[in-house]
């Protein structure tokens, strides 16, 4: 695999030997192909009919109107005309503002804005929102994405995904690999390309993730899914959906599942270093993030959503703020209009969910920032700790009046199994897009007179789109079952600065983590 990513001259310079665990090599030699392994498509078509199974194809688009008409056209006429091997072609849209919605159509593809796919779900920015949206919109039993900005086109692009698939049942999801080229000064160079890949994503891997070391090409955007893997995993909007999903199947489903296929070259618009940067931030943290919840790492601080870059001249710097965007989708089957659609039992996706996925131990601290935590509260009523709690996230709400109305209104208020102490304010609504997870601490106590709770010490407060009430559920757990002893609660008045109380509460999960690990339910048994 090597001969891929070296020249000659520097393979002199490297030593290889050969570390990783034998099961690689295994998966490597079993799960790896070349695209010349299907290219008799007289073949794949024939497998499909026997299998009985629909195949779609889909473009994520973002402004690709000088490419993607050449693909559309070239698989349409190769792939369904000539040889009918697909059955739908859909280009899924960020909010094109050239013509790509024009070209795609005149094309003969099907096209839909994502932000209009499930709008009650609200739209987020990011390729990986168009690749969920359109979970809903395909019919497919197997499912193909490919990137729209492709210089070199070829059906290569779609048998190489779709074949190992079709001829391989122990298959449930294929990527792409390729060489890259790279445009430097107007010249082509032969190798040079997935700087991200080599600089982030793989050192990351060999670090935290060796089982994933075999994938040549993590963030190739090329590949294909069955529909009943592809729906019971998460899915990231935007940067980093591609190592999301490697992550989470390896999680769930284990390697063997996994294959790649070897399209030989792909030539594309490269992205510019700034444009690179702000990929690997976002990449980076969903890395970080998973490999917290799965306990490789323990993260003990805020982690920022925003990007700091140094800008200016001579003696004239500044420091410019720049928010890199995205949050996580549920699995596409646990929502209720997708289910109906596809007619799914609810009892159906609950026992998948108790054989096939293993849930992590959900983090609700990576989920806390200090610009939503207040050390010490002024209020000192249920009334003036809301809307004190609601002002520190005014950034993050949409709409704040309606946000403190729904929250004054409720009336049930989840408290800790050490009863009176801490308490969790929560609502449900459209004046958030995401979580909004605020802390508020007060020595002195707050007055709360609400279902048999006198007074309190800690404010927790979630507002969440009515979708996201199962990862509320999930943070209201994990945040219950720490805080069940006195002296977690103790500890935490104690704490003075907001990078204290994420630390704190990020030891406690830890904890609760190895706890996990070691099939120990009760926390009392576990030394502080």
């Amino acid at each position: 695999m090597s001969s891929l990513f070296e020249t000659q001259p520097e393979k002199k310079l490297l030593k290889t030997e050969e570390e990783q665990p034998s099961y690689i090599l295994d998966w490597l030699k079993k799960n790896t192909f070349h695209h010349t392994s299907f290219r008799n498509i007289k073949r794949l078509v024939q497998r499909k009919k026997e299998l009985g199974v629909s195949i779609s194809l889909c473009f994520p688009t973002l402004n690709e109107e000088k490419t993607v008409g050449k693909e559309i056209q070239v698989a349409k006429k190769e792939l369904m005309e000539k040889n009918p091997l697909l059955d739908e072609i859909v280009v899924m849209d960020s909010g094109s503002i050239d013509r790509t919605e024009e070209v795609a159509q005149k094309a003969g593809a099907e096209f839909y804005y994502s932000s209009e796919i499930l709008p009650q779900y609200r739209s987020h920015r990011g390729k990986g929102e168009n690749l969920w949206k359109s979970l809903y919109v395909l019919k497919g039993d197997i499912i193909c994405w490919v990137d729209a900005d492709i210089l070199n086109f070829h059906p290569r692009f779609i048998l190489g995904l779709v074949g190992p698939l079709l001829e391989y049942p122990h298959l449930l999801y294929v990527k792409a690999f390729y060489r890259r080229p790279i445009r430097v000064q107007g010249e082509l160079h032969s190798t040079g390309g997935g700087r991200v890949t080599e600089l982030v994503v793989r050192p990351f891997f060999n670090l935290l993730f060796p089982d994933l070391t075999g994938i040549a090409q993590p963030l190739s955007g090329e590949y294909a899914a069955r529909r009943e893997l592809i729906e019971n995993i998460p899915f990231f909007t935007g940067y980093g959906v591609e190592t999301g999903h490697l992550i989470d199947i390896n999680r769930l489903y284990g390697i063997d599942v996994l294959g790649q296929c070897d399209l030989s070259v792909r030539i594309h618009r490269n992205q510019s270093i700034e444009a690179l940067r702000n990929m690997s931030y976002r990449i980076l943290k969903i890395l970080l993030q998973r490999a917290d919840d799965m306990g490789r790492i323990e993260i003990f601080q805020d982690i920022s959503d925003s990007l700091q870059i140094i800008t200016g001249v001579k003696n004239d710097y500044s420091i410019s703020k720049m928010k890199v965007w995205g949050t996580e989708r549920p699995p596409m089957v646990t929502i209720q209009e997708y289910r109906k659609k596809r007619q799914i039992p609810l009892e159906e996706v609950q026992l998948r969910n108790l054989e096939v996925t293993k849930p992590l131990p959900y983090t609700a601290s990576v989920m806390f920032h200090r610009d939503l935590i207040i050390p010490r509260l002024r209020g000192t009523t249920k009334e003036e700790v809301i809307q004190e709690l609601v002002e520190k996230g005014r950034s993050r709400i949409l709409d704040q009046e309606k946000a403190d109305r729904a929250l004054v209104e409720r009336e049930d208020v989840v408290t800790t199994p050490i009863g009176k102490n801490i308490a969790f304010f929560h609502a449900f609504g459209d004046f958030v897009d995401d979580i909004v997870p605020i802390i508020g601490i007060s020595a002195e106590g707050i007055e709360m007179k609400l279902n048999g709770v006198d007074r309190i010490h800690v404010a927790f407060m979630f507002l969440a789109p009515e979708y996201l009430g199962e990862i509320y559920k999930k943070m209201v757990e994990s945040l219950t079952k720490i805080f069940s002893r006195m002296e977690h609660f103790e500890w935490l008045l104690r704490c003075q600065t907001t990078d204290q109380i994420i630390a704190y509460i990020s030891y406690l999960e830890a904890k609760n983590k190895i706890m996990k690990m070691l099939n120990v339910e009760d926390f009392t048994r576990v030394p502080l």
